[in-house]
């Protein structure tokens, strides 16, 4: 993912996961700018021949303290753009995340899904394993004002 794709769709095509809170442009590429120079976080975009942005993930990686300081991949956000399902895209963009967490020294890569996804994953090599869990905490402020403890 480069930073020109920020303008081809990426944003249309992440709406389709979820809200993108009305980001900004400029606070997309600030973003972007931020996720780059932290060297935990792997973009990944699937482009149609006319440029547009069509799919998209993420891989975090995150170093452990058991398996001797292993590294795990996180998959996050893969979305295909509405229009462009069951072509294929939303496999390429998750095998290239894939890829990446082998190529750097993963010793595995995990995500979590939707019950109604756990097929499309067992198709890429993905099996179930555990139980995803959850708690949704309150956003920060628009003013960035935190409570300290």
């Amino acid at each position: 993912m480069t930073a020109a794709d920020l303008k081809n769709g990426f944003l249309e095509t992440l709406a389709n996961l979820g809200d993108v809170g009305g980001l900004a442009p400029a606070e997309a590429r600030g973003l972007f700018k931020a996720m780059k120079s932290n060297h935990v976080y792997h973009p990944f975009v699937a482009v149609a021949d006319d440029g547009q942005i069509i799919g998209a993930t993420t891989l975090l990686v995150e170093q452990k303290f058991i398996h001797s300081g292993g590294l795990v991949g996180h998959i996050e956000d893969v979305v295909v753009r509405k229009g462009h399902e069951g072509r294929g895209v939303g496999g390429s963009v998750v095998k290239a995340a894939v890829d990446k967490g082998r190529e750097i020294g993963c010793y595995k890569v995990i995500l979590d899904c939707r019950p109604e996804l756990v097929d499309f994953y067992k198709k890429l090599g993905f099996r179930e394993h555990e139980v995803g869990m959850r708690i949704d905490l309150a956003r920060p402020s628009p003013s960035g004002a935190r409570t300290r403890r």
